[in-house]
């Protein structure tokens, strides 16, 4: 799960693991299953006891690549999670 707290930009980032053990480094391989949910899925409007959600979109659902060298990016006041196979070099 990775969240962007940014509220204005977007960012990227590349997803690295370790294996401590060995001291290899592991990457997504294949598609990548990501679920994101994030202010154009979900906007709050403020408005006392008319208070309202405006989008209430479900999150954004899409499989991208996975890959030593892949980019992510993560939308403005998002969460956006990632699932996959790992393989370590």
């Amino acid at each position: 799960m990775l969240v962007n707290k940014d509220q204005n930009n977007a960012h990227k980032v590349r997803i690295e693991f370790e294996d401590k053990e060995s001291a290899r480094k592991g990457y997504f391989v294949g598609p990548v299953p990501m679920a994101t949910f994030g202010s154009e899925q979900y906007v709050w409007h403020s408005a006392g006891k008319q208070s309202h959600a405006n989008p209430s979109d479900p999150p954004l659902k899409m499989s991208v690549a996975g890959g030593k060298e892949m980019v992510y990016t993560l939308p403005k006041a998002s969460v956006t999670v990632l699932r996959g196979n790992i393989e370590y070099i």
